[in-house]
């Protein structure tokens, strides 16, 4: 009876699954949504304390209104040292973003994820659109000016908008004064030392102290001290930068740089973990530290630093615990190691890794030595040119600039600017400041459109004025497009990025 009942329970399931189903059935299409950004911006840098304002655009496949969606806007902090198991903050639940910038959640210097995330209430389906959020100052960009406020340090800026910021870093750093100023360094590539995230650098090097800022918040972060393994014992900076043996275009620190009380110390990053400081001074080849170095630095690929000493009148090639004598091959038109003249000036030309030096002889004769700091086992010879200088009263400069887009030196004698040309040999009158000026210090700034922007600094005697010129793609230029006064005396200057 049991196998009977059995059989039969089988034949009604065969039966059962020949079966089809004649029902009439409607399929919806669900909602597909899409999110873009109107200005098609994916990275966003905010000023601190501004309001943040995005008006995304959403487009739907089967609605035609957004009365059946909901929104959330959150962040979470996406800086470097952070990790994904942060919470994430949710700063809105409305179809446009508008929040003001402020703690928290933000804080100055970070970095944020923002996820705009829409859900359709009726499907549960969301869509989601990023955003990399990076919180600056309104000093993210532009010049800054090292100011001797009689013996005290500090600096303003010009903004790209051209309005002037005064007290700058006595407003940020009122519990921190700076001693009198000698040097402003901006590293425009990116440092990874680990001292803290990988940043661009800025360092203040006064007489006998120094410091190293926050690239963002414009905060002093270090003591000059403490950015060595062991401070030196005497403290008299005059360079404090960082070298790129990068190819590319894309730059990044290779070798630290500082010169201090005449002497090299030198910061190798990369290769092993944990903090990268600079070391102990470096030796001569003989194993002395008999030289006293000028405060110019040569950067390049074969030969990552070059320096001059001013003592034995010679260059040495920087290795990250040595000086090098250059290879006898280096050398043709004149000789690297013995170069018997004092450097009145170097810095870069118009043809990357190349370098214009000017220097003087004993009879006070100027002097253009131009070299390379590439070379190959083909074409060893980084020396390029020897000439003696057409240049008038180059040997009494007070101040000079070398551009990177033409042949040319411009250098300042009391009020007077001249433009040198490099390959003719050639002096002529630029630019004459009015009477009672003295120009100290002059910077180029190249920008977009295939021109250029120098910087010319006065002294009156009372005051600093700040010059600017366009300069042509030929390297002429008539008069200044903008003037600023108001300063105290300006011993440096140089433009900060983002």
């Amino acid at each position: 009876m049991k196998a009977n009942l059995t059989i039969i329970s089988i034949l009604a399931v065969l039966f059962s699954s020949c079966y089809k189903d004649k029902g009439n059935y409607t399929y919806a299409e669900l909602n597909k949504l899409q999110i873009t950004d109107t200005y098609g911006a994916v990275n966003v840098p905010i000023t601190f304390g501004d309001t943040l304002k995005i008006n995304p655009k959403i487009t739907q496949t089967t609605s035609p209104n957004e009365e059946n969606l909901t929104f959330e806007w959150m962040v979470f902090d996406n800086s470097p040292a952070s990790n994904y198991n942060l919470p994430k903050t949710v700063i809105a639940t409305t179809r446009n973003l508008a929040v003001k910038i402020t703690e928290p959640p933000f804080s100055l210097g970070q970095n944020y994820r923002l996820t705009y995330k829409v859900t359709d209430k009726r499907t549960g389906v969301s869509s989601f659109l990023f955003y990399n959020l990076t919180i600056i100052n309104k000093y993210a960009q532009g010049w800054m000016f090292l100011e001797d406020k009689a013996g005290v340090g500090d600096f303003s800026m010009i903004l790209p908008n051209g309005s002037v910021e005064r007290n700058v870093y006595s407003s940020l750093n009122a519990a921190n004064p700076m001693g009198k100023p000698v040097k402003l360094e901006i590293t425009p590539f990116q440092i990874t030392d680990d001292l803290s995230p990988s940043s661009k650098k800025i360092y203040l090097l006064t007489e006998t102290d120094g410091m190293e800022l926050s690239y963002q918040t414009m905060l002093k972060k270090f003591n000059y001290g403490y950015l060595f393994y062991a401070a030196p014992s005497i403290v008299k900076p005059a360079r404090h930068t960082w070298a790129s043996s990068s190819t590319g275009t894309s730059l990044s620190g290779s070798l630290g740089v500082a010169i201090n009380d005449g002497k090299l110390h030198t910061n190798l990053v990369g290769g092993f973990p944990g903090s990268k400081k600079w070391g102990a001074s470096l030796l001569t080849p003989a194993g002395n530290q008999n030289y006293t170095l000028a405060p110019f630095v040569a950067g390049g690929t074969t030969y990552t630093v070059t320096v001059y000493d001013a003592l034995n009148k010679r260059f040495y090639s920087a290795g990250g615990t040595v000086l090098n004598a250059f290879p006898g091959a280096a050398s043709s038109v004149f000789d690297m190691n013995n170069v018997g003249m004092d450097l009145l000036y170097m810095d870069s030309a118009n043809v990357v890794r190349e370098y214009n030096c000017v220097f003087k002889d004993e009879t006070n004769t100027p002097w253009l030595l131009k070299f390379k700091t590439v070379a190959t086992t083909a074409a060893p010879v980084i020396t390029l040119l020897k000439t003696q200088m057409s240049a008038p009263d180059i040997v009494n400069l007070t101040a000079a600039a070398s551009s990177t887009l033409t042949p040319h030196i411009y250098y300042g004698v009391g009020n007077k600017m001249y433009k040198y040309e490099t390959t003719s040999n050639i002096t002529v009158p630029q630019f004459t400041f009015p009477a009672g000026e003295t120009i100290i210090k002059m910077k180029f700034n190249r920008v977009p459109g295939g021109t250029s922007q120098l910087v010319a600094v006065t002294w009156t005697g009372t005051e600093s004025k700040v010059y600017f010129f366009d300069v042509s793609t030929v390297g002429d230029f008539t008069t200044y497009t903008n003037v600023y006064s108001g300063f105290a005396r300006i011993v440096d200057l140089g433009y900060k990025v983002p």
